[in-house]
């Protein structure tokens, strides 16, 4: 495995590589990198910014920032686009980080704690057994459409191994800070997979425990330029789909039933859109994936224990065929099956695992 760069001589060693990924962030960048500046000094850390190609004046900023902090930021401005939804991108800036620790910032992104790094840090040199920390993050939607709301619920576990990450990824990628040896080299299975977020903390999970802290110490931003809010519900639980399918590269034997599990619920959410859309056969064809990668449980047949949902969605599918009755009937009968059906979870799809051209990674 490749070590990080050694550091000049005279020049303390860089504790931590932080990886700012810009696309098109011409109104962001700038107060993406002024968070970064502004953490702690007793921490040596170095800034990587790469654009990748972008042509509404990120680079100039990004350009001026580094005369400006020649000590600190370094930059990559290839040619063209790197391609791989920002996983090339991602991978060029990693192969070029010097640090012990590597945390990653989407160009519109930005840190909201000047302890945020030193903070993570800290834990991780304290405890060598994780290989990642964590923080909470406000997510906010540009122009106010929604109003903010924290990332994680209060709920959210304070300790994280693989299995945790099968179903969701409930990992702000403004808040991961990770061991270098845990995630480089990228193997090649990471640029096939559609996004990139998940993915790498999967990779850190077979190396450690995930660890997280509840304070809110970055901003996340929704806004209209990036991929995954343009998508819609159907698109985005079909890319989760195939995340959870590429799955298979990094998941141990012990864990396959889990990642089959999780995938048979995103089928399950699939079959209710599609009904929601009035597209019978492709919701049949939906939930019956879902049957096939988690069969039925009926000891989970009771209120509140999950298999009730698919039962009553296949009720609503088939109403006509299994339930004579008047059409008014078998309507109503279809509609509350599918009210009972809907997945009650309405936080982010996947925790916010976003898609843009630029941050697949």
């Amino acid at each position: 495995m490749a070590s990080p760069s050694a550091a000049s001589p005279g020049e303390a060693p860089v504790r931590v590589s932080v990886l700012v990924m810009c696309y098109q962030h011409e109104r962001y960048i700038g107060r993406a990198l002024d968070s970064v500046l502004e953490q702690d000094d007793g921490l040596s850390y170095e800034v990587l910014v790469g654009d990748d190609a972008s042509d509404d004046g990120s680079r100039a900023i990004i350009a001026e920032y580094a005369e400006t902090h020649p000590d600190r930021i370094r930059t990559f401005f290839p040619e063209g686009n790197c391609g791989l939804q920002g996983k090339a991108m991602f991978n060029a800036l990693l192969e070029r980080a010097r640090g012990e620790y590597v945390a990653k910032l989407d160009g519109d992104d930005y840190w909201t704690s000047p302890a945020k790094l030193r903070r993570q840090v800290a834990y991780l040199d304290a405890h060598p057994e994780y290989s990642m920390c964590f923080h909470n993050v406000l997510w906010r939607h540009e122009g106010g459409s929604r109003p903010p709301v924290p990332y994680n619920a209060a709920d959210q576990a304070s300790e994280l191994e693989m299995h945790h990450l099968l179903g969701a990824n409930p990992v702000a990628s403004c808040s991961a800070v990770f061991r270098r040896e845990a995630i480089h080299p990228l193997p090649a299975w990471f640029f096939e997979q559609l996004w990139g977020d998940w993915q790498l903390n999967l990779l850190a999970s077979r190396r450690g425990k995930i660890h997280y802290l509840p304070e809110l110490m970055a901003v996340h931003l929704t806004h209209a330029g990036g991929m995954w809010s343009r998508l819609s519900r159907l698109e985005a639980l079909e890319g989760i789909t195939t995340c959870q399918e590429g799955m298979r590269e990094v998941v141990p034997p012990e864990l396959e039933w889990r990642r089959r599990a999780a995938l048979g619920e995103t089928w399950f959410k699939r079959a209710v859109e599609h009904a929601r859309l009035a597209d019978r056969k492709e919701a049949r064809r939906c939930l019956g994936e879902s049957f096939r990668l988690r069969p039925l449980n009926v000891r989970r047949l009771r209120p509140g224990d999950g298999e009730r949902r698919r039962i009553l969605l296949w009720l609503r599918l088939n109403a006509a065929r299994v339930l004579p009755r008047s059409a008014n009937a078998a309507r109503r009968a279809e509609q509350r099956a599918l009210s009972r059906a809907e997945p009650s979870d309405e936080r982010p799809l996947a925790s916010a695992e976003r898609v843009d051209r630029r941050a697949g990674a």
